[in-house]
């Protein structure tokens, strides 16, 4: 079963949609549909109210948003199976806690994407803003599982806190992406502004592109080829094509095993 929701005109005040799951609406009629109630600013609406809803057969449980905007925020948290298509724009906590499903982004996402991701993959056609994949604020737990990929650029704090599963920007990054990292495996194929990896204990950050320089805790490990990286003894590894210059870090902590591959 896929729902298919259509935002009716553009809104200013964010909507959350954390209640309208895929596997949460399988079985339902158009008019359940529109009768959910959901946040909006102080009020609460519904589905109906701001969307006009349909439903098309599918082997999967699926849900499809045309015309999304920035303003609609936790769109698959907590999501465990399934598929989202989101055609435009998404807000804030994109995936957050998500655990398993899919999710594909014909646009933008805003900050948070993927906070506190446990499993499934989110695909991110065009760039996302900061702290994806990131630990909420204050939290010391950001991405443990699953699979990131984003085709544009990606901003400040990347990996923050991440302590598993990978992260795939295949354009640019701000400062500090894998910033306190105690797992889990970076790779960035263009250029980073800085700061890479700072305070990371465990985990990996590959970058293809430029890195104007490497944070002094870091020790320079010497040059290695198609690397197979391991985060953790038992894993079987990724290996990574290409030369890359290696340092481990960040040796601000005790007994550091971070690794960063730059090019």
């Amino acid at each position: 079963m896929e729902v298919i929701l259509k935002l009716k005109e553009d809104i200013t005040v964010p909507v959350e949609l954390d209640a309208l799951l895929p596997e949460k609406m399988e079985g339902m009629d158009v008019e359940e549909i529109k009768d959910i109630e959901i946040p909006q600013g102080r009020t609460t609406v519904k589905v109906g109210d701001l969307f006009e809803v349909e439903i098309e057969e599918s082997d999967i449980p699926k849900m499809t948003i045309k015309n999304s905007s920035f303003k609609l925020k936790r769109v698959g948290e907590g999501m465990t199976t399934g598929e989202i298509v989101i055609e435009g724009d998404v807000g804030m906590h994109l995936g957050a806690d998500m655990k398993g499903g899919r999710i594909v982004v014909n646009g933008n996402v805003d900050n948070w994407a993927g906070q506190g991701m446990k499993g499934g993959e989110l695909i991110i056609k065009g760039n996302a803003r900061d702290y994806l994949g990131s630990a909420y604020r204050g939290g010391y737990r950001g991405m443990s599982g699953g699979l990131i990929v984003v085709e544009g650029n990606a901003g400040h704090e990347i990996g923050e806190h991440m302590h598993g599963g990978m992260i795939h920007v295949k354009g640019n990054v701000g400062y500090f992406a894998g910033i306190h990292a105690k797992g889990g495996i970076i790779k960035i194929d263009g250029d980073v502004l800085g700061r890479l990896g700072a305070e990371m204990i465990k985990g990996a950050i590959v970058v293809k592109g430029r890195v104007p320089e490497v944070l002094p805790s870091f020790k320079y490990e010497g040059i290695v080829e198609n690397p197979l990286i391991k985060v953790k003894k038992k894993e079987e590894g990724v290996r990574i094509e290409g030369v890359y210059h290696m340092f481990t870090g960040d040796y601000v902590s005790k007994k550091p095993k971070g690794q960063l591959y730059i090019s």
